[in-house]
């Protein structure tokens, strides 16, 4: 039987290219939703296995969605859609319940892969490190369980404005250093962090409350 899938989107094109590429890979789309409250009633209604929600929806929140989804139809897994790679919101996409999150735009091949490795049992893309360390937050451990590796000054400066979307030129010159230079310092902290990527780097900082969201 296969995988009944719903998206909210409010971006028409984006929302029918979320169903073409899921149908072309063998899920069954149940429908669309422009908005969140549409959403939450599809779901009601189709009862999906798994919903794909864009966390900028109009009125109603990607995360008020998620949540309301989540506590209706808890076998449901939801997964977030970002245009933007904003920590604080991936945050609370995960707190609401979501299972993962896709940044976009994404390809073909991802987002399908997302839906199967949610609906496997598996992480949506992220590093299991990033994974541990977000769950131990959402948990509530406390801080010595979830601190690694500390970061120096310099390497928290540099980590504090790549949250915040500035580029490694605009890093260099807000500090006085070399493009190079930032380089080592992003290659240490990820060594540190024991992640791979900038989303990543970025989703642990703020759980851990290295950097302000």
């Amino acid at each position: 039987m296969a995988v009944r899938a719903i998206a909210i989107e409010d971006d028409e094109a984006v929302a029918r290219l979320i169903a073409q590429v899921l149908a072309t890979h063998g899920f069954d789309v149940c429908g669309t939703a422009a908005s969140g409250e549409e959403g939450v009633a599809l779901a009601r209604k189709e009862k999906p296995d798994v919903a794909l929600v864009d966390l900028g929806l109009p009125k109603m929140s990607g995360e008020d969605v998620i949540h309301a989804i989540r506590t209706e139809l808890p076998k449901t897994a939801c997964i977030a859609l970002t245009a933007v790679d904003i920590p604080a919101r991936v945050l609370g996409a995960l707190r609401a319940g979501a299972a993962g999150y896709i940044l976009k735009p994404f390809h073909a091949s991802e987002l399908a892969r997302a839906v199967d490795e949610v609906l496997s049992g598996e992480a949506a893309p992220i590093s299991p490190r990033a994974a541990k360390v977000l769950l131990s937050e959402l948990r509530g451990d406390p801080p010595d369980q979830r601190n690694g590796p500390a970061l120096s000054k310099r390497e928290l400066e540099v980590l504090e404005l790549l949250v915040h979307g500035h580029t490694y030129a605009d890093v260099a010159s807000a500090l006085g250093i070399a493009e190079g230079t930032v380089q080592t310092y992003v290659k240490r902290i990820y060594e540190k962090l024991d992640v791979s990527t900038k989303a990543e780097a970025a989703l642990l900082a703020v759980a851990r409350g290295l950097v302000r969201p």
